[in-house]
């Protein structure tokens, strides 16, 4: 049984689903009949990269979530932290693909707790034991004890220390989560 008195926020983009990848293939497509660009560090603003790109950010306008599978052994370890808590994702949207999102997560999350959009994943601060991001710059907005962070190749735009960071999903990660928040 699910236990939602116990919340664990979790970011969407990048952390369960990899909808970079998809970007990425728009921007090299759009950038000049398919040409690739080579960096050393990727920066989340991929636009950057692909300086002859007209409109960057149709892509997340318009995205639609079912062109994806959920990141390697994120829906195992979610399904099994959601024996212990109450998975809430969070997302911050800025385009029409919010319902694309929330079936997507629907489809493939369908123990979630709840999907919320905000536009700063901070003020739910208070109601989560921990969050996951792969952002900095969002994880800023929880105290550190209940900053987790998702690793990914993008360069950071904030630094701040976290309780605890991975790279890939797995039942480490689960018993380490399980661990430090269900004390």
């Amino acid at each position: 049984m699910t236990n939602t008195s116990r919340l664990i926020g979790v970011d969407v983009d990048l952390v369960v689903a990899p909808s970079d990848e998809g970007w990425i293939e728009y921007l090299e497509y759009y950038n000049g009949f398919g040409a690739k660009v080579q960096f050393d560090q990727l920066p989340y603003d991929l636009s950057k990269v692909y300086p002859n790109v007209n409109d960057p950010m149709q892509y997340w306008r318009t995205l639609d979530y079912f062109q994806f599978w959920p990141i390697a052994g994120s829906v195992k370890a979610l399904e099994q932290l959601s024996q212990y808590f109450g998975i809430v994702f969070v997302s911050r949207t800025n385009g029409s693909h919010s319902k694309s999102k929330y079936y997507w997560l629907n489809e493939h999350f369908p123990f979630m707790t709840e999907y919320v959009v905000v536009h700063n994943k901070g003020v739910l601060e208070k109601a989560f034991e921990c969050m996951i991001d792969d952002r900095l710059s969002v994880l800023q907005g929880f105290p550190q004890h209940k900053r987790v962070l998702f690793e990914t190749p993008y360069t950071q735009d904030a630094d701040c220390g976290v309780q605890y960071s991975f790279s890939e999903w797995n039942e480490d990660v689960v018993k380490k989560i399980c661990e430090m928040y269900l004390k």
